[in-house]
């Protein structure tokens, strides 16, 4: 039987499994006069509520990222729509391993140990534009470019309810994820100061779920999270170090859970992005042996 929380009407939160811990993450439901589900990567169990429920017309993804694309292939009868950024990482296993930069890894074990379901490709038939208004029949959303985690990550304003889906925009404990080498840090923080100025009743996120209370303060949190992270990294830095042994020090992530290889890399990456933007500041240094050292 299918059972979800109702945002608004004819819009349904569904819940991702595990809480929406990776792989999995939380979606939405418009059950207006066009089916569309809003990512699709919400576990076995819900996917098999809503095929019993409703036959999808469209699949909207927020961004290429596995746990938010792993259930497209599932839906053999519904149209990919994303933003045109991100529709490449979504049309072909080749431009994921570029986008998110695991081509670095061996594809092969990449694609078929870690990301199984991309083996079977489903091209994008439309590409979304900032801005662009979505009328389903009877509900009405408009695209809201959100930059950072990658560059064609989307949320949904839905104004009749005012109510913001901001996708992985999450407001997590962990905090912002720039581990794609397409993520770019400056415009993820742009992106959290849009998503300020909209200034939504309710900000709904594909990890945290609902939220309804202290959205500035939280979205404050969220931010800072990148200056703690400068802070860390300048406090390692007071002696020199390769990028390797700043790796060691798990300043993100704290600890490398299992696939250990993957998060590492993950590490690897958002750490480049912080020593990128701090170079840029003149508050790092890269020395003549390919070393950090703050300034």
């Amino acid at each position: 039987m299918f059972k979800a929380n109702k945002l608004a009407e004819k819009i349904y939160f569904i819940t991702g499994e595990r809480d929406a811990k990776y792989p999995y993450c939380h979606g939405l439901l418009i059950d207006a006069d066009i089916k569309v589900l809003i990512d699709s990567g919400f576990g076995h169990k819900r996917r098999k509520a809503i095929q019993t429920y409703v036959d999808v017309d469209v699949i909207i993804n927020t961004h290429f990222h596995y746990d938010h694309t792993n259930g497209n292939r599932f839906f053999s009868g519904a149209q990919i729509w994303a933003h045109y950024l991100d529709a490449p990482a979504l049309n072909s296993k080749e431009s994921f391993l570029t986008h998110s930069g695991l081509g670095r890894l061996n594809p092969r074990i990449t694609m078929e140990k870690y990301f199984p379901d991309l083996v079977k490709e489903r091209p994008v038939a439309r590409e979304l534009v900032d801005g662009e208004i979505l009328d389903f029949g009877g509900v009405v959303l408009q695209v809201i470019h959100l930059p950072g985690h990658t560059p064609g990550h989307i949320g949904f304003y839905h104004p009749k309810d005012d109510i913001l889906f901001c996708s992985d925009i999450d407001l997590s404990s962990f905090g912002p994820w720039y581990g794609s080498v397409c993520s770019n840090l400056a415009l993820f923080i742009d992106s959290i100061h849009k998503v300020k100025s909209l200034n939504p009743r309710v900000l709904v996120t594909s990890h945290t779920g609902i939220i309804t209370d202290r959205i500035a303060e939280r979205l404050n949190a969220y931010e800072n999270i990148f200056a703690e992270r400068d802070y860390r990294i300048l406090s390692t830095l007071a002696v020199e170090k390769n990028l390797n042994e700043l790796v060691d020090e798990k300043l993100i992530y704290k600890k490398f859970i299992k696939p250990e290889r993957l998060i590492r890399f993950f590490e690897q990456v958002m750490l480049e992005k912080h020593l990128e933007h701090l170079i840029s500041r003149e508050k790092v240094i890269l020395t003549a042996n390919n070393c950090y050292k703050a300034c």
